[in-house]
């Protein structure tokens, strides 16, 4: 294209290049870049910031919130590892407690039993003990009662007193003299164990 007198003399069709349309709306065009960047684009600038911050914030509250969800996982999962050994603990001790109360309580069983039996041999010794001494005490009376009754049978009368006496006598001599020999018997025994030893 080669420009003559504001002409293009080339093609078919005629230009024309009118220099005061065109710095007119270039001075438009650069009013209008102008208005642009000083009126719209700091507020768009500063809502894309805006939005950029939010996205930004939303991201670390996000990261945040995992991170806190991680942290909260982890304490449950120590928590309930934690609940379980203390259940474990408490199973543990309360099954010992539980050894240690029947021991004892068979311990006790068993010394109230041995308490109990030992109390009822004294007391069965005891009635032993009292039974035989009421047997004693009847038996002595019966006794009594049967040699009173035979004493009387046998000095009723005169005659019958007189024998008693002579036999009741007799009887003293006959255990002197049982006396003697066995003190006589008793020195020979006595005398001879040298002879014994001697042999």
């Amino acid at each position: 294209m080669i420009l003559t007198n504001g002409l293009l003399a080339d093609g078919g069709y005629n230009i024309v290049f009118d220099w005061k349309v065109f710095f007119s709306q270039l001075f438009g065009f650069a009013v209008i870049v102008w208005f642009i960047v000083r009126y719209i684009v700091p507020p768009f600038k500063k809502m894309v910031n805006n939005a950029q911050n939010n996205i930004r914030k939303q991201l670390e509250e996000s990261e945040q919130a995992a991170q806190r969800l991680t942290d909260a996982k982890t304490a449950y999962d120590s928590a309930v590892a934690e609940a379980k050994a203390e259940l474990d603990r408490m199973r543990v001790e309360a099954r010992e407690d539980a050894d240690r109360i029947i021991a004892q309580m068979r311990e006790a069983a068993a010394e109230e039993v041995e308490r109990v039996r030992k109390q009822g041999r004294d007391q069965i010794l005891q009635f032993r003990r009292q039974m035989i001494r009421d047997l004693e005490a009847d038996l002595a009376a019966a006794m009594l009662a049967l040699t009173e009754e035979k004493v009387r049978e046998q000095i009723s009368t005169p005659q019958a007193r007189a024998d008693s006496i002579e036999k009741f006598l007799e009887d003293l001599e006959a255990l002197a003299n049982s006396g003697e020999a066995t003190v006589k018997s008793g020195e020979a025994t006595r005398g001879r164990q040298p002879e014994r030893e001697r042999n």
